[in-house]
C-alpha cells in the first residue's frame, strides 16, 4: 500500500490538488492522501462512476474512461484505472487542468501496474469488510 499511497501524494502535491482517493467499484477506500471522510468520499466516487456509466450506456456512449466535475471552488475527477478501480481526485480552481491530466494518467498508468504486480490487494480490500 505504501507504493499507492507514495503515487498518490506524488499526484496531489504536483497538481495543486486537496486530496486523492483510490477505491474499488464497490466503494471501499484502498488508498488515499489528504482525504477527510474518506470512507464518504470512496462510496461517493464509486457511486458517481456507476451513475455515469449508466449514464454513458443508456445514450450508448460506451462505457467511460474519465470524467470531471467542475464546482465553484475547483473539480472533481474521476479516472478509471482498471475494471474495478477508479481514482478520485479533489483539485483546486487554479489548478491548470492540461498539467492535472497528464499526471492523471502517469498515475493512473504507475498504479496500474502495482495492482497488475499484487494478487494478494483483492484480499486485503475485503478483509477490511
Amino acid at each position: 500500500m505504501r507504493g499507492l499511497e507514495r503515487i498518490l501524494r506524488n499526484l496531489v502535491d504536483n497538481t495543486n490538488s486537496e486530496a486523492a482517493v483510490l477505491v474499488n467499484s464497490e466503494g471501499l477506500t484502498i488508498a488515499s492522501v489528504h482525504a477527510e471522510n474518506e470512507d464518504r468520499v470512496a462510496v461517493m466516487i464509486a457511486s458517481l462512476h456507476s451513475m455515469g456509466e449508466k449514464f454513458s450506456n443508456d445514450l450508448s456512449k460506451g462505457g467511460i474512461n474519465q470524467f470531471y466535475i467542475k464546482t465553484d471552488t475547483g473539480y472533481i475527477l474521476l479516472k478509471d484505472v482498471n475494471k474495478n478501480t477508479i481514482l478520485g481526485l479533489i483539485a483546486k480552481e487554479d489548478t491548470k487542468l492540461g498539467l492535472l491530466m497528464m499526471y492523471l494518467d502517469a498515475s493512473v498508468k504507475e498504479i496500474s501496474s502495482i495492482l497488475n504486480d499484487d494478487s494478494t490487494l483483492d484480499l486485503n480490500v475485503r478483509s477490511i469488510i
